[in-house]
């Protein structure tokens, strides 16, 4: 797995980063999982609180990473939240599922949003994200 030209280049002006966002449908939940194990840990980062929101068309898509997820959860629970939500992403537009809408945190100065997944979710993501006021520089794709 190849991570594409732009990951992880934090171009905002807002440091440090203290809150991430993985907006992810898919496959794309592998990165982010390796993402949460790597910033969570105490003393690791700058982040205080990390989300993932994590979108798929059936609930058995989720079972590639579940267990995974949920062991990093349990570990840190404090600093971790996680939304699994079923849409279908590819048809439907982000903005008209209320469990999405509740599940993205709103931008605030030192939040970053990373988006993993394929091609047509990350612009549609991207999209949806600027629509709720994340500055385009704090957004990173996978």
């Amino acid at each position: 797995m190849k991570p594409g030209q732009q990951a992880l280049q934090y171009r905002g002006q807002y440091l440090p980063v203290t809150d991430i966002l993985y907006f992810t449908s898919g496959a794309g939940i592998v990165p982010v999982v390796d993402q949460v194990r790597a910033v969570l840990p105490p003393g690791s980062s700058s982040v205080k609180g990390a989300s993932v929101v994590w979108i798929n068309k059936n609930e058995k898509d989720f079972d590639v990473a579940m267990t995974t997820l949920e062991s990093e959860y349990s570990k840190y629970n404090t600093k971790l939240a996680v939304s699994c939500i079923i849409d279908d992403a590819r048809m439907n537009e982000l903005g008209t599922n209320k469990d999405i809408n509740d599940a993205v945190p709103s931008f605030r100065p030192g939040t970053m949003a990373v988006i993993s997944g394929p091609s047509d979710f990350c612009a549609k993501a991207k999209k949806y994200l600027t629509g709720r006021g994340y500055q385009e520089e704090c957004i990173c794709i996978l």
